[in-house]
């Protein structure tokens, strides 16, 4: 029976993935944001009482984005949001501004390696959840 070396076969594995995930060239990626807004009248946890409780959290969906360095980047935003979100990345110069029920497209070339933070310039980041640009070697 043959052995398989671990490091070995996590690498392939690894390559593989990254191979089918992200390939050179062009690569788009349509990305919504949606709005989720839940109230909760009532809430008892512990013996103590909570009353209208408003949660309010916006997402990008898919929140991950994965491409090759060098690749051609287009990235279709769409905010399903009831007003206007923000769809930023700093390291690529991005800063767009989408109203509510509007479509735009950001389009980069994607030159840096690393994890890059997709987030929203204009409102706090506990409530526009940030997302993730990953560029792989």
């Amino acid at each position: 029976m043959m052995k398989i070396n671990k490091v070995a076969f996590a690498g392939l594995v690894s390559g593989l993935l990254l191979a089918g995930a992200a390939q050179a060239g062009e690569q788009t990626f349509k990305v919504v944001v949606n709005a989720y807004d839940t109230t909760i009248p009532e809430l008892s946890v512990e013996g103590v009482t909570v009353k209208n409780i408003r949660a309010f959290n916006v997402l990008n969906e898919p929140e991950t984005l994965t491409v090759k360095k060098g690749t051609s980047v287009k990235i279709t935003v769409e905010n399903k949001s009831p007003i206007s979100e923000g769809f930023s990345i700093n390291e690529y110069g991005i800063e767009e501004v989408i109203k509510a029920g509007e479509t735009k497209t950001v389009s980069f070339v994607a030159n840096k390696a690393g994890a890059f933070t997709i987030w929203c310039q204009l409102h706090p980041k506990n409530i526009h959840l940030p997302g993730s640009l990953n560029v792989v070697e």
